[in-house]
């Protein structure tokens, strides 16, 4: 009866519509019987086989408006003085208890758009901040086309805005009004249950924009820490001089755009197309993407690695490794792998590593 639990919870938050909906039952209920039991004394000389089971359940027909017709007035009496009333009261009822459906229901969606309602989703993806809608856009679209956040759910954190935008589908997105620092808000985003907390740097043109983001990032690597919450966390930083500031909050990933449109700028001149194997590089839109995974090849080179790609159908390359936390590009043929390195690899799939791994591993045991 998960509905049926739903809606004492509801009325258990809600005390005053609780009592609301009490009250206007047992007046429903009281109404029922006292014209139930005024039919049956005013008709019962009419009809001699109606019983007070009959007037009463006549009464609640006629209250509901459902009028089946197996029951009736038949005296002038019972039809204007007590069927007359008993409709007009049992309309009145009916109407009062839609207007607190509906006022119930609007108010409920008014305060999910303002951010005020507790978030139920798992799974989701935490946004701290709302720089602008454009680049939510973009970035939450991004997010879509891997195959494992395609139905994500995103829920926009900050007290930038009032309530969520209107273009924001609300299937797709929830709002939670309040400063992403304060760990009730947090917990009203239901962080527990999130798969991710992208921290966006708020306003770009304000000097405190990266104190911001680590104190955010800090509060939210606490409560990662304290309860072991599994959530990934990337944040956004404006200057590359804080970038040592933001690994102390341990985030998992830290971006900065300092810097990098100049180079790209530069690259684009000397060699003119690197943007666009960049922007395929970096896309799940289309082409091949960089991947950074887990390996069990303990112990084996890195030729040993690259002789199996080349002996394998599928598309990928093995561009680096990430060794000790120090990531290295192009390694040397001889480098060999330790236990914790992580392999970057340029594939179409990162299940096509997964087949290679696994012929290295069964060569070996062979």
């Amino acid at each position: 009866m998960p509905i049926f639990q739903h809606l004492l919870a509801w009325l258990h938050k809600h005390n005053y519509l609780r009592l609301r909906l009490v009250q206007i039952f047992s007046l429903a209920l009281a109404l029922n019987l006292f014209f139930g039991l005024l039919f049956y004394l005013t008709e019962r000389c009419a009809q001699p086989e109606l019983d007070l089971l009959d007037s009463i359940w006549w009464s609640m027909v006629t209250m509901t408006t459902v009028g089946y017709g197996d029951l009736y007035p038949q005296t002038d009496i019972g039809r204007f003085l007590i069927a007359y009333p008993c409709m007009l009261f049992g309309i009145a009822i009916i109407g009062y208890l839609l207007g607190m459906a509906a006022e119930s229901i609007f108010d409920h969606i008014s305060k999910k758009k303002r951010g005020l309602v507790q978030i139920k989703k798992e799974n989701h993806i935490i946004i701290c901040n709302f720089p602008n809608l454009d680049k939510l856009k973009r970035m939450t679209a991004e997010l879509k086309l891997h195959p494992a956040y395609e139905h994500s759910f995103f829920v926009i954190v900050c007290d930038s805005i009032s309530k969520l935008p209107e273009s924001l589908p609300t299937d797709e997105f929830g709002f939670i009004y309040g400063n992403p620092t304060s760990e009730p808000v947090l917990q009203k985003a239901n962080i527990k249950a999130a798969a991710g907390v992208f921290i966006l740097a708020g306003d770009p043109f304000n000097s405190d924009a990266d104190s911001i983001t680590f104190a955010i990032a800090s509060v939210v690597e606490l409560l990662r820490q304290e309860h072991h919450y599994p959530f990934k966390m990337v944040a956004e930083l404006i200057h590359q001089e804080n970038f040592s500031l933001l690994q102390k909050a341990k985030v998992d990933g830290i971006v900065t755009p300092e810097g990098l449109t100049d180079c790209l700028l530069a690259q684009e001149f000397l060699y003119p197309g690197i943007h666009e194997i960049i922007t395929q590089i970096i896309s799940n839109k289309v082409g091949s993407q960089f991947y950074i995974l887990d390996t069990k090849l303990a112990g084996h080179k890195v030729s040993d690695i690259q002789v199996a790609v080349l002996k394998h159908p599928a598309n990928l390359q093995v561009i680096g490794i990430i060794k000790r936390g120090r990531t290295i590009l192009n390694p040397a043929k001889d480098e060999c792998i330790e236990e914790g390195d992580k392999l970057i690899m340029l594939a179409e799939s990162r299940r096509d590593f997964s087949v290679i791994e696994q012929d290295i591993l069964n060569s070996n045991s062979a």
